[in-house]
């Protein structure tokens, strides 16, 4: 081909892709200057509902424009993903969401977006761990004496979860492995279920939220034993964490966290990022955290893509270990 041909067809290609992305970046400079949509992937009310809302509110404030929560629940997480991935790549269109989106890659179905391919993360915002609870019926006073008692009298243990496949479930299922142990997973269809049946002695332990554990806490119709944490939870400050009682590699939970869709210009990623930095160190901000059961996080948009990546991998081994989940 002509090389003077190709010159024209080379200097035309780049003053498209200018002419595509000037619009992006001429906006950028302005970000936000129209209210912004965050998409949750899961029905209201729910920890991600309560925690979506607090960031919208602190960057509604903050930044001057409306940032308004809409619900898109169903297909664990994917179909609001899929929305945000699918998006104007211009900050206007945002998801919030948890581990689901790093954990649904490992199910073993065809999704309709790529997890780390798709998104341009902006932070972590949170990540609440999981808890050890035991029935009040069960003798174990550490998580370690559970684990003794369990292999003592394994035909006797059973673990709920709120649901197959979830981070309840695949939290007793690491501990499972972990530390070797022969029971059975009996899943619910929530929480409230799966912990009631704690409470009356039908299962003998479970992995939970705070959230989902506070009432039960409460009214001592649960023990909590352990947190997967790397520290002790604010809420519950006199539960140990596992490493604590020397069980291992028990870093497991859900994060929350917002992300845009890929190739949003890194300037609308800094902002909200700087924005929600800034948010971090208000009181009312911090005591919402809590009230979940969760620890502040907001690392940087460099750190959080990498832990993304680093997740989906996690659960991919995880689920390669257990094999067939049920």
């Amino acid at each position: 081909m002509n090389s003077a041909l190709l010159r024209v067809r080379s200097v035309s290609a780049t003053l498209w892709c200018i002419g595509l992305f000037a619009p992006l970046a001429a906006s950028a400079a302005n970000y936000p200057d129209k209210p912004v949509k965050i998409v949750v992937p899961f029905a209201a009310a729910g920890a991600a509902d309560i925690l979506a809302r607090a960031v919208a509110n602190m960057l509604t404030i903050k930044l001057g424009q409306s940032f308004i929560v809409e619900n898109r629940a169903g297909a664990s997480g994917n179909i609001g993903a899929q929305r945000v991935a699918q998006a104007v790549p211009d900050g206007y269109t945002l998801l919030f969401t948890t581990t689901n989106l790093t954990m649904n890659p490992a199910m073993g179905t065809d999704l309709p977006y790529d997890a780390v391919k798709d998104f341009s993360p902006v932070t972590m915002v949170a990540f609440a761990p999981m808890i050890l609870v035991k029935s009040p019926s069960v003798k174990a006073a550490t998580a370690s004496e559970l684990v003794a008692e369990i292999r003592a009298h394994p035909a006797k243990y059973n673990f709920s979860s709120s649901g197959v496949g979830g981070a309840p479930h695949m939290a007793g299922e690491l501990f499972r492995l972990k530390e070797d142990l022969k029971v059975v997973h009996v899943p619910y269809a929530g929480a409230a279920p799966a912990l009631n049946d704690v409470s009356s002695g039908q299962v003998q332990y479970s992995f939970t939220t705070f959230v989902s554990a506070q009432a039960f806490l409460q009214g001592d119709r649960v023990v909590p034993l352990a947190v997967t944490s790397d520290k002790r939870l604010s809420s519950l400050p006199q539960v140990p964490t596992f490493d604590e009682v020397g069980i291992r590699g028990m870093a497991i939970g859900t994060m929350f966290g917002l992300l845009a869709p890929a190739n949003t210009p890194p300037e609308v990623v800094q902002a909200l990022y700087r924005t929600l930095s800034e948010a971090g160190a208000t009181p009312e901000f911090q005591k919402q955290i809590r009230e979940l059961g969760a620890e502040m996080v907001l690392d940087t948009p460099v750190e959080y893509a990498a832990y993304i990546a680093a997740d989906v991998q996690k659960w991919k081994e995880l689920l390669g270990k257990i094999g067939k989940i049920e």
